[in-house]
Order: structure tokens, then sequence, then C-alpha cells
């Protein structure tokens, strides 16, 4: 099973995710976005933040979680790595999030994510217990 798949969409992108729980749903959601905006190889792990997102449903959750990520990333000029999600609920979530602050002459930049949409957006578990959801991003 891959955990994520870049999805086409006119003038937007997408991602089409999966977990074996939710945890990892999330935590690949998250993977999904760091290398859809750069290169992740390239990013090292000297900085963490603390991040928590409350929403009233799962999939509202996903669209904060993935919202907060995209807004950390332009308003504290940091690209990320790896989360560590410390709890996860259907309304609640809280992670550490590591990365650096950026350097364009060591990062590779593929795009600039505007917002994170409800267009097409779906979260739900499979009869065999995994998870999968898509989410579209204006880009």
């Amino acid at each position: 099973m891959k955990p994520f798949e870049f999805i086409e969409h006119t003038a937007d992108a997408g991602l089409l995710v999966r977990g074996d729980s939710l945890i990892s749903l999330f935590t690949n959601a998250a993977h999904g976005l760091f290398e859809m905006i750069a290169v992740v190889n390239s990013i090292d792990e000297v900085s963490e933040i603390d991040i928590h997102v409350q929403a009233d449903t799962i999939e509202a959750l996903i669209v904060a979680w993935l919202d907060e990520l995209n807004y950390r990333h332009e308003t504290e000029e940091m690209f990320f790595k790896r989360v560590e999600i410390l709890n996860l609920n259907s309304t609640e979530l809280n992670a550490k999030v590591y990365g650096e602050p950026t350097n364009f002459d060591k990062h590779v930049v593929y795009t600039e994510i505007k917002a994170v949409t409800y267009h097409q957006l779906y979260v739900k578990q499979n009869p065999n217990g995994d998870w999968e959801a898509q989410v579209i991003f204006d880009l």
C-alpha cells in the first residue's frame, strides 16, 4: 500500500492518502504535503514546532491539520520533513513537526500551496480497517 499518491486536478493538485490507522493517515497526509512543497531529502531536522488543531468532523480536522502545516511553513519560513502525532481523535490533534528554516540555496522548492480545500474531500475507513482520504489543494 502506497502511503500517498499525487492527484492531477485542473489548476490545482491533490493527494490520495492511505494509512493502516488514523494516525498513519494523518502522518502520510502531512508527508505528502511536505513532498508537494519541496524536496524533503534536502531538509534537516534542526527545529521542532508544536501543532494543535481542533475541528467538528474528521474531514474538517484533516483540512485544519494540513492548513496549519502550510500556514506554519509560510509564516515561520520553515520547511518540514517529519511529524510525530502525539494525540489524535476525530476532533483534535496534537503533534510535533520537525524541519529547518527556509534556505533557497539549499532547498529545492516545487510549488506554493495557497489553500487546502474542501473540494472533493473525503476521509473514510475501508471495510478492511484501513483509512483513506482525498484532499485537493489550491495552487
